[in-house]
């Protein structure tokens, strides 16, 4: 197989140029977003000059071995959207062909997150160095790391070939060597890759090289024969500069490609969408990267998707994207394996029960085996509500490791805005439950605006901005995300009354509100309405550095939050005081006065 080597914006690039701009060519968009348990389809159309979201519909994801072809399940949700909507997208006949793409009038999109994570080896030459900048290149896409060999390895070329031989893995990464660097130490590892590789009897393994380009040449002679041969830009071209860019655009085609190989029907909805399927990661850090540059301040923003199988962090933080991706941690497939490594006693310290023993444990063990699973009771809905918020606090602190210049236990930097993605967080029974979870879990600082993807929009729209950025623009100006709340946190402590609210709607309505510390206080601001706030804070509290503050906010779906708990949030760990202080919470934030 021939080496590819030109970098992925390039050819994504090229497929994108094929479509002519919305004004002249699409009228039509349908998406889809495969999930690890569900797939989810939407429709928008294009209304005097005006792209609109039409509607939705989801089925489960045909991924289990008795309906094992994922293209099942897209037929599913599409011929519900067909039904909401009086359009066709699966062929009445028995072959049901999927009616997507510009013969059909529409242009069909797909992201996909679902699937096991790729099982990977990497290599490189020095621990502390190059492997460090493989890892967190890897922390961007659907990834389980199952061994790592460098320079420094112990063992010898043997056992470094039987350890790459035991993890039987998928992909092999190779990093390591700057530009300018020495090159026979790589070309060490990188027949020991060759030797691993000539020995597999199962299908050939993927293989990407992001290390010294000078080896480039040598790293197809010694390797395309043997391997699935992928070449991109060095990860690390120089001891001082990381450049993440290429690799992760490369580990995006290279996520679809090998879903195409190894998932019955995948490569039936790739080759229907205009793009490919790209992973819904690289979507939404295209989603972000726009959000961060659309006021041209360069802001801070701060996307957290809690699914079945991973929870993902993307934040753009002082002008650097960073993208974390935790494959041992979700609220489904990944439940046991995350309870284990957080730990049942965080779970249980957001309980307002004390819980039976392995009730928490049993529970998580059917989330894993039955990920479509709601909760039944409110002690169920409790433990799921408190692994969300350690599932976010977890892939936070790996997340922080990679910002730059951002000391790791110092206060969340403020983001503007901070977005939800996934189930847990869109489909409470109340909005306020939701931007709870986010403020326990994310503990900002200052005035923060909260957003809620409730129609999995932000998967697909990250995916339209290679074909279709006005759309983008006006579908997420205009409601595809919605306004779940602006919360007002204070930093520093105080006793008694913590702040003063004047809060002027623009109607000429106002009102004063006055909270006291270690409270949420909500106070109404509807969707659609405007208000000005203005702050007075108690001795010792500070919002931006100040103690007066007046600002502007949109209305919400759960309203103006005051949050005075103080950061960090402290929990009791006597069980009678947490009995009455959880329930107060949850009940603050359903109930705005």
């Amino acid at each position: 197989m021939t080496a590819r080597t030109k970098t992925p914006s390039t050819r994504l690039e090229r497929k994108a140029a094929q479509v002519q701009p919305v004004e002249t060519a699409v009228r039509r968009v349908v998406t889809a977003d495969i999930g690890s348990v569900h797939t989810r389809v939407a429709l928008y159309d294009l209304v005097e000059g005006q792209f609109r979201f039409v509607g939705r519909a989801q089925a489960l994801t045909t991924a289990a071995p008795r309906g094992y072809d994922v293209s099942e399940g897209l037929r599913r949700a599409l011929t519900e959207l067909g039904a909401i909507s009086g359009l066709n997208f699966v062929s009445a006949d028995s072959e049901q062909r999927l009616l997507l793409g510009e013969a059909y009038g529409n242009t069909f999109v797909a992201t996909a997150s679902g699937g096991k994570p790729i099982r990977t080896v990497l290599v490189g030459l020095m621990p502390n160095i190059s492997l460090e900048s493989g890892k967190r290149a890897l922390e961007s896409t659907y990834i389980e790391l199952v061994d790592a060999l460098d320079l420094l390895d112990v063992r010898t070329l043997e056992q470094q070939v039987n350890a790459i031989l035991r993890a039987a893995p998928d992909l092999i990464l190779i990093v390591g060597g700057t530009n300018s660097g020495a090159n026979a130490p790589m070309r060490t590892l990188i027949d020991t890759v060759r030797i691993a590789a000539q020995l597999m009897r199962s299908a050939k393994p993927i293989v990407l090289y992001a290390g010294n380009a000078a080896l480039s040449g040598y790293v197809r002679q010694q390797l395309e024969e043997h391997v699935v041969l992928y070449i991109t830009e060095n990860v690390r071209p120089s001891l001082e500069r990381e450049w993440f860019d290429p690799i992760r655009l490369e580990l995006s085609l290279l996520y679809g490609d090998y879903r195409a190989r190894t998932t019955p029907g995948f490569r039936t909805i790739q080759d229907a969408s205009e793009l490919g399927v790209l992973p819904s990661v690289e979507s939404y850090s295209n989603v972000v990267r726009y959000l961060a540059d659309s006021t041209g301040k360069k802001q801070n923003v701060l996307l957290v998707d809690v699914g079945s199988s991973t929870v993902t962090i993307c934040a753009m933080v002082r002008g650097a994207l960073n993208v974390t991706i935790r494959s041992d941690l979700g609220l489904g497939h990944s439940a046991v394996s995350a309870a284990e490594a957080i730990g049942v006693r965080n779970i249980a310290r957001w309980l307002s029960f004390e819980p039976a023993p392995q009730e928490i444990m049993d529970y998580v063990w059917n989330k894993t085996l039955r990920p479509a699973t709601v909760p039944e009771t409110t002690r169920e809905l409790e433990i799921e509500y408190a692994l969300a918020r350690e599932l976010i606090r977890a892939a936070m602190q790996t997340s922080r490791q990679g910002w730059q210049g951002v000391p790791i236990n110092a206060p969340l930097l403020p983001m503007q805005p901070i977005i939800g993605v996934g189930a847990v967080l869109a489909q409470p029974i109340n909005a306020g439950v939701s931007a709870l979870l986010l403020l326990d879990a994310l503990q900002p600082l200052g005035v923060v605006d909260l957003r809620l993807d409730p129609y999995g929009v932000m998967a697909s729209m990250g995916s339209l901005i290679h074909l279709e950025p006005l759309m983008v623009v006006q579908v997420l100006e205009t409601g595809g995300l919605l306004n779940l709340a602006t919360a007002v946190c204070p930093s520093g402590k105080a006793s008694g009354m913590a702040l003063e609210a004047h809060i002027t709607y623009a109607d000429g309505r106002s009102r004063a509100v006055r909270v006291p510390s270690n409270t949420l206080r909500v106070v109404p601001v509807p969707i659609g309405q405007k208000a000005q706030v203005s702050v007075k804070l108690g001795r010792g509290l500070r919002l931006k550095g100040k103690r007066r503050l007046t600002f502007q906010v949109q209305g919400s779906a759960a309203g103006l939050i005051f949050d005075t708990r103080g950061r960090p949030i402290s929990l009791p760990r006597d069980l009678s005081k947490r009995t009455e202080l959880l329930p107060k919470w949850y009940e603050a934030v359903q109930n705005a006065d």
